[in-house]
């Protein structure tokens, strides 16, 4: 009996040291960014990891890119007569099917299933004041899509059949006047596969819309983000499962300012705290990273990001590099951001 307790007790303490010594090495994460080159100058504000070597990404001029080896080269893929738009909001499946949404209209949406050699209107309108700011999929067919509001209610259009065909949901909540959406870095939206999704908005009233049926209908509740102005207010929202969700903005044209700039929930959005320590400043983009037994969040912004091992409540800065949006590569402590210029970057995380 005696060596069984020894034995359980080293079992114990081995435990103890393993565990602690992961949370040390993640506690003391560096970051390492990779160049890479475009070959544009377009503003790059969407952004999709399918995978290690497939990316891609959209944005200004109508510009659409993609790469299938894993960023060294890219092919243009941009849609010719679409020069004036500005695609914000992507959605890709594999190397060959990708979505784009843009800001201006009559045609918004776009579908490729050929890599980007030809380009079907998916979605078209002359409704006044559309604005997309974000496209999110739940799974492979349904996806919502997001606009400012149009007659007082957010615009939101959903697919279930691959982005094909899309319907205008109406049963919404009523906008606040001068509330709206950011389109940022295509995260306004998040959707998960059991059907939940939420919104972040921002403007005069920071809030966030929740939907428990895939969006067919939604309820609202108040953030203490940052709000009161046309600049600033929630740019971004993650949640890791039906409960615990993080959101991230600020004020886009003070970035330095790091007061009430990142939240979090622990009952699927119902309530929201503020973050106990602050990311260094505005940031426009939170998002999940799966890195086998150590899972953190990210958060970057255009003038650096940061980083929270316990679901928001505490961040911790991580470089001065700043980017407009980031996707991690499935399961890897790999992902990728874009930004202004053209920049597009892969990242490592070491820990």
């Amino acid at each position: 009996m005696r060596r069984l307790f020894l034995f359980n007790s080293v079992i114990i303490c081995l435990f103890f040291i393993l565990l602690c010594m992961g949370c040390r090495s993640i506690h003391n994460m560096d970051i390492q960014f990779q160049e890479l080159h475009s070959g544009t100058d377009a503003s790059l504000r969407g952004l999709f990891v399918v995978n290690e070597k497939i990316i891609w990404a959209s944005g200004s001029e109508g510009t659409v890119l993609r790469s299938v080896d894993g960023g060294e080269s890219w092919n243009n893929c941009s849609i010719s007569n679409a020069s004036s738009n500005d695609f914000r909001s992507l959605y890709a499946w594999d190397e060959k099917r990708a979505l784009v949404f843009g800001i201006n209209g009559p045609d918004f949406g776009f579908l490729t299933e050929d890599a980007g050699q030809t380009w079907e209107v998916v979605y078209s309108s002359l409704t006044e004041g559309i604005f997309f700011n974000s496209v999110k999929f739940a799974d492979a067919h349904t996806g919502l899509a997001v606009s400012d509001p149009v007659d007082g209610k957010f615009f939101i259009l959903k697919t279930t059949d691959g982005g094909k065909h899309w319907k205008h949901i109406q049963n919404l909540p009523v906008a606040e006047e001068g509330e709206a959406n950011f389109a940022a870095s295509n995260t306004c939206i998040e959707f998960l596969p059991s059907g939940e999704a939420w919104i972040a908005t921002g403007g005069k009233v920071a809030r966030v819309f929740c939907s428990k049926d895939f969006g067919e209908s939604w309820q609202v509740n108040a953030a203490p983000l940052v709000q009161g102005s046309a600049s600033s207010g929630i740019f971004s929202v993650c949640f890791e499962n039906s409960r615990n969700g993080c959101i991230v903005g600020g004020t886009y044209d003070a970035p330095e300012k790091n007061s009430k700039v990142a939240g979090y929930t622990s009952d699927g959005g119902l309530h929201w705290q503020l973050s106990d320590a602050m990311p260094a400043g505005y940031r426009s983009c939170v998002q999940l990273v799966f890195g086998g037994s150590s899972d953190f969040l990210f958060a970057m912004g255009k003038t650096g990001c940061d980083y929270s091992v316990d679901g928001g409540k505490n961040w911790r800065f991580l470089s001065s590099n700043g980017y407009y949006t980031f996707r991690a590569v499935p399961g890897e402590k790999i992902g990728f951001v874009t930004g202004n210029s053209g920049r597009i970057a892969r990242i490592l995380f070491v820990y």
